[in-house]
């Protein structure tokens, strides 16, 4: 028998915080509104809803928390050494949480012709309400 400790509450909303950071600020610039409508369709980075994954354990949420952060800086810094080995080792840890991540380093060298202001799952600049 083996005893496992459940992943808090705020562990859940930071991954689903991260998650959201992702689709909003990062594949907005490197990917077009189709690849990732694509990605939603294929539940990249889709959170599990099932209680039983092994992505609600307290251990699998902190590591694929860790490496959400750690992929998201990479992408966003302009890192002085080459970052791939580090990208790779952070996105095979997602794909043994539970989360599907099929990208390596390489897919995010080239940034989106478009820019990512005229994506429509950037997050707006600001909000008018009427």
């Amino acid at each position: 028998m083996k005893v496992v400790m459940a992943s808090t509450e705020e562990q859940v909303e930071k991954l689903n915080e991260l998650i959201q950071y992702v689709y909003t600020s990062i594949f907005p610039r490197f990917f077009t509104d189709q690849e990732i409508k694509e990605y939603i369709s294929l539940e990249i980075l889709h959170f599990p809803q099932e209680k039983e994954n092994r992505l609600y354990t307290l251990e699998t949420a902190f590591r694929a928390i860790t490496s959400l952060e750690v992929i998201i800086s990479i992408l966003e810094g302009l890192p002085s050494s080459d970052p791939s080995h580090l990208f790779e080792k952070n996105a095979k840890i997602l794909k043994e949480s539970g989360l599907s991540f099929p990208f390596s380093y390489q897919s995010f060298l080239t940034r989106n012709e478009t820019s990512d202001m005229c994506s429509q799952f950037a997050k707006p600049a600001n909000e008018y309400l009427v």
